[in-house]
């Protein structure tokens, strides 16, 4: 049986992570989210307090933690406003820098992480390719010492306050489907390289997110990450960790909308009685409490397997597919319990409910969930 206790050094990340969502993150949420402007004190003090890149061994700047630290820095902080945890998140593409780079590359990028002098992006996705990274069309060709670049990427997180792009192209040719494929730094100062589309979005509003174009630029060969036609490869090795951590944030979601609703019906009345009088109130909150600790088994199991050097793979779909659908779930109820005033901005849990639809869709929609569990338990 896995045990869900935390040490000393895990209850007093806990508890500096809990006082910063307090402190920082609920005093700025409604404002960020409502402006779509990305809060950049709130970013300073979180790299000032190490929250910025944390699992970038020590070496670079970082604290070197593992998944099970990393979970909780994302629950404590989601449970209060999980689009403010989005926004603060900078570190896009150092994991595979730190997993994959060269020794430059890690000293170029890393640090620069960890002290806030860098910002990263991830560029994946492309608008007419979501969940099937393998066919991607964003080539890289090779000239003389470097690289030219052309393509266009959607759904890039940070990419209008970005300075590089961890960007996947082929490399091989246009039949070479997951052995085609590399991984390249790409400054965002380089010419070619442009905004096409900033995003407003349902929730994450303080998170800038936007559509950009390659359109022939150039890189040296040093900027590629790991070895040519093997990018799939290496960004598959992360995937169980980056389901892990939307785990996390979905839970804390999920914790954030039941301790919110716990408190409205204790204090709210309704025909002469408290809101948690009402057998029926008292079943909706029950239900929101199972589904959380179930949530919460599921994230922790596999971010300790993770941590003992296993490789998760159902489990962390297990983790992703059930706590983002449970936070919807449970936010959408937190939302009921607080009648008319849920339904206004004033209400924390209907900016909470906004946000939830993302986890079902990043890393991963909740329908590739389902088909990696199915393959990892029918051999598929």
């Amino acid at each position: 049986m896995v045990d869900f206790s935390l040490n000393e050094e895990q209850r007093m990340i806990r508890d500096s992570a809990r006082e910063f969502a307090e402190n920082e993150v609920r005093p700025r949420a409604r404002e960020a989210e409502e402006s779509g402007d990305w809060p950049r004190d709130v970013w300073e003090k979180a790299v000032e307090t190490g929250f910025v890149g944390a699992e970038i061994p020590e070496e670079y700047g970082g604290a070197g933690m593992g998944s099970v630290e990393r979970c909780i820095m994302c629950e404590e902080v989601a449970r209060v406003d999980a689009g403010m945890l989005a926004a603060i998140g900078t570190e896009f593409g150092s994991r595979m820098v730190a997993e994959y780079g060269t020794e430059e590359q890690k000293e170029r990028i890393l640090p620069g992480i960890t002290s806030g002098e860098l910002i990263g992006a991830m560029a994946n996705t492309e608008p007419a390719h979501g969940s099937d990274a393998a066919s991607i069309e964003t080539s890289a060709t090779k000239e003389g010492d470097g690289y030219v670049i052309d393509g266009v990427k959607t759904f890039v997180t940070n990419a209008p306050i970005a300075d590089y792009a961890l960007t996947m192209c082929r490399t091989g040719d246009d039949d070479s489907g997951h052995s085609g494929i590399s991984a390249f730094i790409v400054e965002t100062d380089r010419d070619g390289w442009s905004i096409d589309t900033e995003f407003e979005k349902t929730g994450w509003n303080a998170s800038p997110t936007a559509q950009v174009r390659y359109d022939n630029v150039r890189v040296p060969e040093e900027n590629l990450v790991g070895h040519e036609n093997y990018g799939f490869y290496q960004l598959m090795e992360f995937f169980e960790k980056e389901r892990v951590g939307i785990a996390a944030q979905a839970l804390g979601i999920a914790q954030g909308c039941l301790d919110e609703s716990t408190d409205r019906v204790e204090e709210r009345e309704q025909f002469d009685r408290k809101l948690s009088k009402f057998q029926a109130v008292q079943h909706k909150v029950a239900d929101m409490a199972v589904k959380v600790e179930n949530a919460r088994r599921l994230t922790y199991d596999a971010a300790s397997r993770l941590d003992q050097g296993e490789k998760p793979t159902k489990l962390a779909s297990m983790a992703k597919l059930y706590a983002s659908e449970a936070a919807e779930e449970v936010a959408s109820d937190a939302v009921q319990v607080h009648g008319g005033y849920g339904w206004t901005r004033d209400a924390p849990v209907e900016r909470q409910y906004r946000h939830t639809k993302i986890y079902q869709i990043g890393e991963g929609t909740s329908e590739i969930q389902r088909n990696i569990i199915a393959g990892e338990l029918l051999d598929l």
